[in-house]
């Protein structure tokens, strides 16, 4: 922006709205949809992506043109990370109505109750399994539940694939046979145990945040949802938050709230957006000649994400990697446009688990997910294997690698500066390489033998566990769930209170995944959508 651009002051849309929300990703959509179901709440959300028009975000398989797409993602990207020899990673983020829940992998997990009792255990009062299960009730539509623990008419549909892959069936066959109980629904009363994927899919449709509630809310004149605005920082009198500067068709702007601001950008948009503001570690924003309005080292901090292990194997059935490029997506296409199922409609996992490491551990500690597809990562994005191959992408559902997230500069434009170091922690490192030898043990059951060719990653030259590590440090990747910049918690170890308000300042509160204080174990999508549904209910209480 330059001096002469001019300043728009927008007091009112007819009416000052009493909250604005700033991000229409996953907790953002579900908090917009609950807070203007009274009509006496004006509500205004802005987004900075487009309206969620494109294909790539409603065709389950687009997802590698989506992730890495800058019409639909931010592309952020991080340092070199010295675990993994200074590879660069990318850290999607979408940029679009629905936010990530537009660009990602549809799986849908809650995690276990103790990762919620966890968390009330570290002083965050209410969010504990038993406060938190009537919301994810609350939230969601999945007919084949348990009604006692799953939810039958919420907003976000959650479904089984309406097409598997055989390799899916015969992986969890094969895990089975490995010592894996099944599990009908891990995202009931146990999460340990092979199962088959639920996804937040409709009819083979994805349905994100914005398709499951602000679809819903058409016609309601309270609320606003205005798209391409840029927040660039927040507004105060004193230490009450009052409104946010953005940047809206070329021009700034601003835009006033009667009664609260929420931010709802992300782990990684909120405290960027809290130190633009002046809130977050005071020596780096002085550095950066900024005002420092409340100096909290913990805005940017204790960054967390998902550790991604692969075990691949090439079989002789043709999978859905080789299909990308060839002829056949038309035909894919068209079964989807007209019946909803079929290659077009799938996500990346076919079959799921999870298990303890060890006997001694007290609960799973290992995600897995089995994928018809072979790929990679790059900065780019997703980039597909060539042969018929099946993959078994792990991680370590609760890991210590926290890293941090800072300013680049005082310019609102700039990408922030991401540093994360994936297997900081040698405990991760020690129970990736456990859980990867136990899924070759899958591979390599009776199960597969009528499939395997070979094994492709990380190969029969792999087997102590320096050659373990090295092949993980080589080719590991993130889950894609960045958690807990802006932490909950006590003052002076956190950035949010319980109720998500932002200690040290009045009329504002983060409602997002970085408000997490740990990792979830699993997918953190569904968690993000609670969280919104949580703060929906903390705010509404006390209006």
């Amino acid at each position: 922006m330059t001096q002469s651009q001019t300043l728009i002051i927008i007091c009112a849309l007819v009416d000052t709205p009493d909250f604005i929300i700033v991000g229409a990703g996953s907790a953002g959509c579900a908090l917009a949809y609950r807070l203007s179901e009274n009509p006496n709440n004006r509500v205004l959300l802005l987004e900075a992506g487009p309206a969620d028009w494109s294909p790539y975000i409603h065709v389950p398989a687009a997802i590698i043109k989506a992730v890495g797409n800058p019409s639909l993602d931010w592309c952020h990207l991080a340092e070199p990370d010295p675990s993994r020899g200074g590879r660069v990673d990318l850290w999607p983020a979408g940029k679009a109505l629905g936010g990530s829940s537009s660009i990602n992998g549809m799986l849908f997990v809650r995690g276990q109750a103790d990762d919620y009792d966890a968390w009330a255990r570290l002083g965050n009062k209410g969010w504990a399994y038993a406060d938190v299960l009537p919301y994810f009730k609350r939230m969601e539509t999945f007919a084949a539940g348990d009604a006692a623990v799953r939810g039958q008419d919420g907003p976000l549909n959650v479904a089984h694939l309406r097409t598997r892959h055989k390799m899916g069936d015969v992986f969890v066959k094969a895990a089975l046979e490995s010592g894996l109980a099944f599990n009908p629904d891990y995202n009931g009363v146990s999460q340990e145990g092979a199962s088959f994927p639920q996804v937040t899919q409709k009819r083979g449709w994805r349905y994100s945040a914005s398709r499951a509630y602000l679809w819903r809310t058409k016609g309601r004149k309270n609320l606003t949802i205005k798209t391409g605005v840029t927040a660039r920082r927040l507004l105060f009198d004193g230490k009450i938050c009052m409104g946010v500067e953005a940047e809206h068709r070329g021009k700034i702007v601003q835009f006033r709230a009667a009664r609260e601001v929420v931010l709802s950008s992300g782990a990684l948009g909120s405290p960027k957006l809290l130190m633009l503001s002046g809130i977050g570690p005071g020596a780096d924003l002085r550095k950066l000649g900024l005002p420092v309005l409340v100096d909290n080292p913990h805005v940017g901090a204790h960054l967390l994400d998902h550790p991604q292990g692969m075990v691949s194997i090439d079989v002789n059935v043709r999978t859905y990697n080789v299909d990308v490029n060839s002829p056949r997506i038309l035909w894919y296409m068209a079964r989807w446009l007209l019946l909803g199922d079929g290659p077009a409609a799938s996500p990346y996992p076919h079959a799921v688990a999870f298990f303890k490491s060890s006997p001694e551990k007290p609960k799973p500690d290992v995600q897995v997910m089995l994928g018809p597809f072979a790929f990679d990562f790059s900065p780019k994005g997703i980039v597909p294997y060539l042969k018929p191959a099946v993959t078994a992408a792990f991680n370590v559902t609760l890991p210590n690698n926290p890293g941090r997230l800072r300013l680049r500069s005082g310019d609102p434009a700039a990408p922030p500066i991401i540093e994360h170091s994936l297997y900081a922690s040698a405990d991760d490192m020690r129970t990736t390489v456990t859980a990867g030898r136990f899924i070759r043990k899958i591979f390599q059951s009776d199960a597969f033998k009528p499939y395997l060719l070979a094994e492709r990653l990380p190969g029969p030259s792999v087997q102590t566990d320096a050659e373990w590590e090295e092949y993980l440090r080589r080719t590991s990747f993130l889950g894609y769930h960045p958690v807990s910049t802006c932490r909950m918690g006590r003052m002076g170890e956190a950035v949010v209170a319980p109720d998500l308000k932002v200690h040290g300042i009045d009329h504002l509160r983060v409602v997002d995944a970085s408000i997490m204080p740990t990792l979830v174990s699993g997918n953190t999508n569904g968690a993000s959508i609670m969280i919104g549904e949580r703060a929906a209910d903390f705010i509404l209480e006390a209006s």
